[in-house]
Parts: structure tokens; sequence; C-alpha cells
């Protein structure tokens, strides 16, 4: 029953090593994303680098997708929001959890379904999600949070107070 928290950009930045996901994986282990520091705070920087990184080690692609033909993104991306809402004991996704991407982008030209996540945590650091709904209330909205400047005023003054000790 446990989640293990990966910050794959903070243990690259601390020369931590990496994690072990593919016997994790055969293991039925299940994962969360996060990060313990401000290296990153980007979900896809993180998934993106959890698999690039085993990609290094193994001389493999496709690693967190144990099965031939899946999808790399959507495996991550289901294992990291099911892991994440098991951590921090949220309930199941429902259809009042939704990220809509900015299909407006290049970088989503063309693409099928299928491909959609893949090409979200592959395609590169454009930021691509347009809107957020939380238990059915929207709190991203054109790419802007509904609290961003009362968050980044709480987190210069933090970062202030820290600074004078």
């Amino acid at each position: 029953g446990a989640v293990v928290g990966l910050c794959p950009t903070t243990e690259a930045n601390l020369g931590d090593g990496l994690f072990p996901l593919a016997n994790y994986l055969d293991a039925d282990g299940t994962f969360g994303i996060g990060s313990d520091s401000h290296i990153s705070v980007s979900p896809v920087e993180e998934l993106r680098w959890l698999e690039y990184g085993q990609r290094l080690v193994t001389r493999h692609r496709n690693i967190a997708t144990r099965k031939p033909g899946a999808s790399v993104g959507e495996t991550l991306w289901a294992g990291a929001l099911r892991g994440g809402r098991q951590a921090a004991g949220m309930r199941e996704a429902s259809a009042r959890d939704v990220i809509v991407l900015d299909d407006a982008s290049p970088l989503l030209a063309a693409r099928d379904e299928d491909s959609v996540l893949d090409t979200f945590l592959f395609a590169g650091n454009t930021p691509l999600v347009r809107n957020v709904m939380a238990g059915g209330e929207w709190v991203v909205r054109d790419f802007r949070h509904k609290e961003e400047g009362r968050i980044a005023g709480d987190y210069r003054a933090a970062v202030e107070a820290l600074a004078a000790g």
C-alpha cells in the first residue's frame, strides 16, 4: 500500500542517482512525483526525466510501459496521478477533474488522441496546460491560476523571511 515519491530533477541535481523504475513497476509498485526543492516544480519535466533517466541507464526506450505498444506518456501520467492521489489521501479522479491543453499549440498539431499525452510530456517545455478544473471548479484559466498573485506574494514573503534568518 505504499507509494514511493520520486523527484527525478532533484535527484539529478543532487547526484543521488536513478530510481530502479523497471524493477519497481514489475513488482506492481505505485509511484507519485513531486519536488523537494526549487530546481523544478513541473510535473511534465519530472515525468519526462523519470523515463529519460531509465533510458540512459538501460540504453532502451519505453521503460515505464511494461507492455509493447503502450503509450509511455499515458502510462507515466496515469501512474503518477494514481500514486499522487493515494499518497495525498484523495478520492479517485472524476469527470469533475479536467486538464485542458492548448489545442492551438503547434506542438499538438495533427496529434491523435492516442499520442497527445506523449507529446505533452516529451515535446519540450512549452506550457500546454491552458485550463484546469478540480472538483468542478476552474482553478486555471488561460494559463493563469486563480490565486497566482496571492501565491507569488506568499512565496516571496516566505523566501524573504527565510533569508532574513
